[in-house]
């Protein structure tokens, strides 16, 4: 059997949910379901073909976060799928080594990959090691109880306001861009991504979050769950606290640890040592 790899391009999205939904059905059913068909993230994709089949896909979104106070970005590793039908024969294996290869000829110089899946054991194998962060002072609903949120929605036209290219035109682009300024402002930490304006429209849009918006400082709730909180204010409450971390639903992190760039490799593992590497919820879906 002669198996490929090559880049999907995403334009052509609706020729490849037939495999993301045999791959991911609780993930991508309710996104389909509410008329969503697109990432929630910015990514290349790669589609696996068995004889001509398409049978597989691997994901590479671009991470770019703040390590140490400077901005830096490597390749998280998503939507590793294999058709139920062709799963046990290594194929997924396969994937991640072409993923993994991928993001060391593009991102040479950071020297992490990582990872967010329920099935922590399918990828041990590879290298990838479970990565649980310091909870205790991850930031809980208890300690800011929801009151007065409110829900939004990014008609396409705001984009330009969300990409910075224009002034706020209306109630709902003001906010918005109010919490954009409040999270460049707020506190800083190892791993606080650097959001893309498409990211802020996934988090904006989605119907499970709820906002609260007061006195400079911003709360963003999904369902009874505070996902963060961020001010700037520099003494207020929400600054003692890291947003919750984490991926979508029961998925755990996992980390890739690339050798090659031994620049920073040192420094890595001791934050990743004393659990002071976070990946906030809200940028990992």
């Amino acid at each position: 059997m002669k198996k490929s790899v090559a880049e999907f391009p995403l334009a052509h999205f609706e020729e490849l949910i037939p495999l993301l939904m045999r791959c991911f059905p609780a993930f991508w059913g309710p996104r389909l379901a509410r008329g969503v068909h697109s990432f929630p993230y910015d990514l290349k994709l790669f589609c696996m073909e068995l004889d001509g089949q398409r049978m597989g896909t691997a994901g590479i979104h671009e991470y770019p976060f703040l390590f140490h106070g400077a901005a830096v970005s490597c390749g998280g590793l998503c939507d590793v799928g294999i058709d139920p039908d062709f799963r046990g024969h290594g194929y997924a294996g396969f994937l991640q080594e072409f993923a993994l290869a991928y993001c060391r000829n593009h991102y040479p110089h950071y020297p992490l990959v990582p990872l967010y899946t329920d099935k922590p054991a399918v990828y041990k194998s590879h290298g990838w090691q479970l990565y649980e962060p310091d909870r205790l002072l991850e930031i809980r609903a208890e300690d800011f109880p929801k009151s007065r949120a409110f829900c939004l929605n990014v008609p396409e036209e705001s984009m330009d306001c969300l990409r910075m290219k224009r002034r706020p035109q209306s109630r709902d682009e003001e906010i918005m861009h109010a919490i954009q300024c409040i999270y460049a402002q707020g506190i800083l930490f190892n791993g606080k991504c650097l959001r893309s304006a498409e990211t802020w429209r996934e988090l904006f849009s989605n119907p499970e979050h709820e906002w609260v918006l007061e006195n400079q400082t911003y709360f963003l709730y999904r369902g009874p769950r505070l996902l963060e909180a961020y001010s700037t204010i520099p003494d207020h409450p929400s600054g003692r606290f890291i947003p919750a971390q984490g991926g979508y639903g029961s998925n755990k992190i996992m980390l890739n640890l690339q050798r090659s760039a031994e620049d920073r490799m040192d420094q890595l593992e001791e934050t990743i040592e004393r659990k002071a590497l976070f990946f906030p919820i809200a940028d990992t879906f």
